[in-house]
């Protein structure tokens, strides 16, 4: 699963992501991101109803549109198997999938807590996007509509593979526009959601303040130089 990442250069994600902002756009937005945790409320990028490609705030944490006011679950993942399938996601990955803009993401590897956090990204440091699906819904009756969304998973490629058994799809820049439009045949979407090329990616242990929340700075992505993947 992919249950951390992180954003830490959002100007940057948002011209390699050719989105603009939604107004007015919380100014959160703007803030370095070292540990985004789920139920936050975070950036993402999917289409308006004109077709343009804007940068809107949603929380992580997929509720389905027709989920009452206590739904049972707020999955911050979706296979990649199984989504066209889904009763849960099969609507959105119809028509709304979005964007997730990153620059690294957080796995945990060992048999026992406290299991040994990871941090994967690209070796240049780059800024990417993850496939996700996005809703809006009103679990609470006459409340405004609340928008959410989760992240899709494969398999892992060779460098996640040592940690964890699945890995967050990342969708390559050329992929963009073609994950974002509806019309997309379901067969060319299926082609999309593999694991990355491990050439251009690197993971390293890093310090266990990446399990609390609350912590959301360069801590995070610090190397842990006691730990190793061997």
């Amino acid at each position: 699963m992919c249950g951390r990442y992180t954003l830490r250069k959002i100007n940057l994600a948002r011209a390699a992501l050719e989105a603009m902002p939604r107004l007015p756009f919380d100014e959160f937005s703007e803030r370095p991101r070292f540990n985004v945790a789920p139920s936050q409320i975070v950036p993402i990028v999917r289409l308006d109803t004109n077709g343009n490609r804007i940068l809107t705030a949603a929380r992580w944490g997929f509720i389905p549109a027709w989920a009452g006011p206590a739904p049972k679950a707020t999955p911050i993942n979706a296979r990649a198997e199984s989504i066209a399938t889904s009763p849960m996601f099969r609507p959105a990955f119809g028509s709304r999938r979005c964007l997730v803009p990153a620059d690294g993401f957080y796995e945990w590897k060992g048999a026992k807590p406290p299991k040994q956090p990871y941090f994967i990204h690209f070796k240049n440091d780059d800024v990417f996007a993850f496939a996700g699906l996005w809703e809006r819904s009103s679990p609470q009756k006459d409340a405004e509509p609340i928008e959410t969304f989760t992240i899709i998973t494969t398999d892992p490629n060779q460098v996640a593979k040592p940690i964890h058994n699945r890995m967050p799809v990342i969708l390559r820049r050329a992929d963009y526009a073609g994950w974002l439009e509806p019309r997309t045949p379901i067969s060319d979407l299926k082609k999309l959601m593999q694991p990355y090329e491990a050439d251009g990616m690197e993971a390293y242990a890093v310090s266990l303040a990446v399990n609390s929340p609350k912590n959301d700075d360069e801590r995070c992505v610090k190397p842990n130089l006691s730990s190793s993947l061997f």
